[in-house]
């Protein structure tokens, strides 16, 4: 007996999110959170009914105009893999985050949710029905409507009712800010103060700590003065915040004056297969790869171009240090992973990785006290998780402002 296998296949009309990332296509908040809502819809529909898939890629989602999404059907036979769902947040999250156009109404509260979706150590992961929700009360507000939270698990209308708590609690508290400088987010997703276990998820997120001016004891008996205050970003710039920068069209214009005549571009060491590997939660050189990993393989030219770009500066040594002594050390060397995930490398003012994860790239030129009759050079600040020698008080000092290597990053200071 002769068996017949017939096979169909629907060709979606539209571009994959693939191709308009890769051609720099970008859209306004508002598109943004009506296309990642739907998205959320088809998923937490297959979270309902238990539906096992592989994992997606950005060729998977399909954008007919601006305000509809297709997603390509990718159910498997068997169980569900919850770390499937957990890299597609972090792939979509980074992704539109990179392709959100900046300085729009919304385009904070965006880029925040696109933050959280791409932050798999944060105590309570957004679901998706959560990341549903938030896109619609941020849609709802850019176009002026009162707020309705839309029915979910199939159904085609909408209800009108008080959105979730988890969800104002989360826009309550960030809502109307305009600019990352002295930004302190204080994110509280408990949606039952009734019961003790979700009370004691409540954490603190910040993006930008405030250093006051004053003056300081540092290491060695030395008293450093800030004359004005600075706000530093808590973590190292990661792999998805890097990736903006690049993608960001003349991004060449932010270069150093003294930068060599033979550097050609910006990017990272291995980045064509530094990124795909991040995206896809794969490995390099052995480690486990995610968009919130911190950049390495920058030199100084690049750190100081993607500082330029985001309106910001590398720390001088002295800050640096500084921020470090602000309100108690780190009390651990972290070693590599998403930034901030190690909560014991973490200083009394809130700054994650400033022990270890990687080094990090300071912005003049200094002293070495070990060798004070040498020539300046410049440094690269605290231990790593290839290097932990030191801590957080261990220094690279380099010659050459070229060099690269894979354990050497940078954070940033906003500028005023």
């Amino acid at each position: 007996m002769m068996t017949t296998l017939f096979f169909s296949r629907e060709k979606l009309d539209g571009d994959s999110l693939e191709s308009l990332y890769q051609s720099g296509s970008r859209f306004s908040p508002l598109e943004i959170v009506i296309l990642l809502g739907q998205i959320a819809d088809a998923m937490w529909q297959l979270k309902i009914e238990e539906v096992a898939t592989v994992d997606y890629e950005l060729h998977h989602f399909v954008i007919a105009g601006k305000d509809e999404v297709r997603v390509m059907n990718l159910a498997v036979k068997g169980a569900r893999d919850e770390q499937i769902e957990t890299r597609t947040k972090q792939l979509l999250g980074g992704v539109f985050d990179a392709m959100t156009r900046p300085g729009l109404p919304g385009a904070t509260r965006v880029k925040s949710l696109c933050d959280f979706m791409t932050d798999v150590n944060r105590p309570m992961p957004l679901t998706w029905k959560q990341i549903l929700e938030l896109s619609h009360q941020v849609r709802d507000q850019l176009q002026g409507r009162k707020k309705i939270v839309p029915t979910v698990a199939g159904s085609s209308g909408y209800q009108m009712k008080e959105p979730p708590k988890v969800a104002a609690s989360f826009w309550a508290l960030i809502g109307g800010v305009a600019s990352i400088s002295g930004v302190i987010f204080l994110i509280v997703f408990s949606n039952d103060k009734k019961n003790p276990v979700l009370a004691q998820k409540s954490f603190e997120m910040k993006a930008y700590i405030e250093i006051p001016l004053g003056r300081y004891e540092i290491p060695g008996g030395r008293e450093v003065s800030i004359r004005e205050g600075f706000t530093m970003s808590r973590t190292e710039v990661t792999l998805g915040q890097y990736k903006s920068f690049l993608d960001f069209p003349d991004h060449r214009r932010f270069e150093h004056p003294e930068q060599p005549v033979n550097k050609k571009n910006h990017k990272p060491n291995d980045w064509d297969v530094v990124w795909p590997a991040a995206v896809r939660g794969k490995t390099w050189l052995g480690r486990p790869m995610a968009i919130d990993c911190p950049v390495v393989g920058v030199d100084w030219w690049d750190a100081y171009a993607y500082a330029q770009w985001s309106q910001g500066r590398l720390p001088t040594l002295s800050e640096w240090v500084v921020a470090t002594e602000y309100e108690g050390q780190s009390r651990k060397v972290s070693l590599w992973g998403p930034v901030g995930h190690d909560q014991m490398d973490v200083t009394g003012a809130g700054f994650a990785g400033m022990a270890g994860s990687v080094r990090e790239w300071t912005a003049v030129s200094e002293i070495n006290p070990a060798e004070p009759l040498a020539p300046k050079a410049y440094v690269a600040a605290g231990a790593s998780f290839e290097n932990q020698g030191g801590g957080i008080l261990g220094r690279l000092w380099v010659d050459s402002r070229s060099i690269r290597r894979s354990d050497l990053g940078f954070r940033v200071i906003a500028k005023k």
